[in-house]
């Protein structure tokens, strides 16, 4: 309380707040940076460990018999069944009279896709989801496990992990699980059609909720709360070791116990377990060790950012249900390989464990990054040093409202001997004090000190040298006069000379200057979250690829937003400048800025992150100038860190790390494609599974940078 009503104290903690803000801001974001980065050394991260002890993973015992001769059946007769289609697709009635002949309740799930862009050709896409339920013996279904395999064809298991192996896995296990009796929750043996949209459907029939993109018929039968979902992405042979996924959407992970589950139960069968295609270095202490964790926990911030889940177990977060997907990595002949029976027993110990759960995963991490299997960072280790880096923008944004408010102006420095004599000429024997005096100086707007260097009034026409000199009494009668008459002092020939001279106009005051150019920016970002589906409607007239259109008409948005600095220009003396206060303008920008990645490291820290590390030292920085050449470096510099920007370097970072080998030009090419299949991705998972992250580059990103862009174009 003491620093509130003591005068002295706070002059003396404003005063260093504008004398050392700068050095404070660059240190703080260094600092928060580099102690980020360092988070995935051994000794700065914690060990993973089990908080959910009813799991019981280390006292799970495999039943499978040895060499598993079912699913050895069920490989070939898939095999045989596909080779039958030219297509190569998985025979879907072929799985369902299998899970039939099991005895098990098996249904077909039918559901509709309708393309959220109009197409000249038919949008309508049909697909079928096969699922059987295995009801518990001593439950009363009012719980449920889940076991889904993706649907694949020859075709995409071109570009993707194939799935045979994952059917006939799960056909034996469900053969197998049929004679247990142990089981207290139903399993469900969920095979969908279209990747994720089919897992969508089928989650949306039995929680009985409806898109207006993927209309879903209903189920024909149902079980209970579903606790957690396992993802199989298995080739049938050449497994070389498991690579989980965990990257769900919005960039949700599920509970930290569930991967835990997953790692222990992989080491116990002697199968290599690996996070982003990495296994865990030897020596994790070393400097070998930490650049390999390092790029481990990259690699998954990276995945995480993107907002896309990274497997079909992903669109299970939405309904608050763990899940993660397990996929096994083909290798050619000549490795050691993994057979097919030790990942059943991977699968088995899990749903076992899963099935010993008394209450949903609650008591371990949601919030977390890895930078191993067996390390882990929690909200409370990786919170503090990204609090610094936003902190940094926040310290800059308090020192802008410092030096703009006049009253806090006039404590925080000492006057000047000129301001005292300044003050003393304004009395002029009024007897006033000098606080009254000076609180009447800054509600009327007159008697400026020469001191007062607060940008919030700007005149400089050459009238207010002579309106300062008039005596307050016939600046008072001029005001009650009525329209049309004229002070005494003044004739109609000085009126007529008044009218012809040109006044440079006066800009609006405090937080209402900016106003402007704040619902422009926000406007812009409305216009850029509804072009796409705009856009899209003239696609069949035009005759264009559908993601073109879009790609054009976010540039079109993108380029009025570089525009409107010029659209919003006064008519003034400097015709490209904005006639406002730029530091009111950075300090908005700031703080929405700080909000902004605050909120959203709640729920996606590696976006928050990535977008944080990017745009803070920029936007600390931009400011407007006379030079051309640092007004160029900073717009060039705002350009890069824009959303397009960012977008286009993730579109490069995505080309590079998949095609190593081209050069710099054939990089840059390929990655202009890139950005419009980016962009065109982002809009199907908003429009099809509810995705956030064209959302927030909309309306939060994109009006934030926009802030920043009218920096250099404000007056000075």
């Amino acid at each position: 309380m003491g620093l509130l009503t003591d005068t002295k104290q706070r002059q003396i903690v404003l005063r260093m707040i504008l004398r050392y803000h700068q050095r404070l801001s660059i240190l703080l974001y260094i600092v928060g940076l580099v102690w980020f980065l360092a988070l995935a050394y051994r000794p700065l991260n914690a060990g993973t460990y089990f908080s959910e002890n009813a799991l019981l993973p280390g006292l799970v015992e495999s039943d499978l018999p040895h060499g598993f001769p079912s699913l050895n059946t069920y490989t070939d007769l898939l095999k045989a069944e596909i080779s039958k289609d030219k297509n190569r697709r998985a025979p879907k009635e072929w799985i369902f009279k299998q899970l039939q002949s099991l005895g098990l309740d098996t249904y077909r799930h039918n559901f509709t896709i309708k393309y959220p862009f109009k197409m000249a050709i038919s949008q309508d896409l049909n697909g079928e989801n096969i699922f059987a339920i295995l009801r518990a013996r001593r439950g009363a279904s009012t719980e449920a496990l889940v076991m889904s395999v993706p649907l694949r064809s020859a075709a995409a298991q071109n570009q993707r992990t194939s799935t045979d192996g994952g059917i006939a896995l799960m056909l034996a296990l469900a053969s197998q699980f049929r004679k247990n009796t142990f089981w207290a929750k139903d399993v469900i043996f969920l095979l969908s059609e279209f990747e994720e949209v089919g897992v969508q459907a089928w989650l949306d029939a039995y929680h009985e909720s409806s898109s207006p993109y993927v209309i879903a018929d209903d189920l024909p039968a149902r079980s209970g709360a579903i606790q957690a979902a396992i993802n199989l992405e298995l080739p049938s042979e050449n497994v070389r070791y498991l690579n989980l996924k965990l990257e769900g959407l919005n960039g949700q992970l599920p509970n930290l116990d569930l991967f835990n589950l997953a790692v222990k139960l992989s080491r116990r069968e002697s199968v290599p377990a690996t996070l982003q295609h990495r296994r865990d270095p030897h020596d994790q202490e070393s400097w070998e060790g930490y650049q390999h964790t390092l790029r481990t926990m990259l690699k998954m911030m990276w995945t995480q950012a993107s907002g896309a889940p990274s497997g079909n177990h992903g669109l299970f977060h939405r309904f608050h249900i763990e899940a993660l997907t397990i996929e096994g990595v083909h290798k050619k002949k000549g490795v050691r390989n993994v057979p097919l029976e030790q990942v059943a027993r991977v699968v088995e110990g899990v749903f076992r464990s899963l099935n010993n759960l008394l209450e949903r995963f609650h008591q371990s991490f949601f919030f977390y990054i890895l930078p191993s299997t067996d390390r882990y960072i929690s909200i409370g280790l990786y919170m503090p040093p990204f609090a610094l880096m936003v902190v940094a923008g926040v310290l800059k944004a308090l020192a802008l409202w410092i030096m703009t408010h006049s009253d806090v102006e006039d404590t925080t420095d000492e006057k000047a001997p000129q301001d005292e004599t300044e003050e003393e000429k304004s009395a002029s024997g009024e007897g006033e004090q000098g606080e009254e005096k000076e609180t009447d100086d800054q509600g009327d707007g007159k008697d400026k000190p020469k001191g007062d260097t607060s940008p919030l009034l700007k005149r400089q026409s050459s009238g207010d040298k002579s309106k300062e000199d008039t005596p307050e009494e016939e600046i008072e009668e001029e005001g009650e006069g009525e329209q049309g008459d004229l002070p005494d002092h003044l004739t109609a020939e000085d009126l007529a000379d008044l009218e012809d001279q040109d006044f440079e106009p006066i800009a609006m005051t405090g937080v209402l200057s900016v106003m402007p150019v704040v619902l422009m920016s926000y406007l812009l970002g409305l216009m850029a979250y509804t072009a796409p589906y705009v856009l899209t409607n003239f696609t069949p007239g035009l005759k264009m690829k559908t993601a073109d259109v879009i790609l054009y008409g976010i540039l079109a948005v993108f380029s009025a937003g570089l525009a409107y600095p010029y659209l919003m220009n006064r008519k003034t003396a400097h015709e490209d400048r904005i006639v406002s206060d730029w530091r009111l303008v950075k300090c908005v920008g700031l703080i929405v800025q700080g909000l902004t990645l605050f909120a959203v490291s709640l729920m996606n820290i590696s976006l928050a992150f990535f977008m944080a590390a990017v745009s803070v030292p920029v936007s600390m920085a931009v400011k407007p100038t006379r030079n051309i050449f640092l007004r160029t470096i900073l717009q060039l510099a705002l350009l890069i860190v824009s959303p397009m920007g960012v977008l286009f370097i993730a579109a490069v970072a995505n080309t590079t790390m998949h095609n190593s080998s081209l050069g710099l030009l054939a990089v840059l090419w390929q990655a202009i494609d890139e950005t419009k299949q980016l962009l065109f991705l982002l809009l199907v998972d908003q429009y099809l599974f509810y995705s956030w992250t064209y959302t927030l580059a909309s309306f939060a990103f994109l009006p934030t940078w926009l802030l920043f862009w009218a920096v250099p174009f404000c007056d000075n």
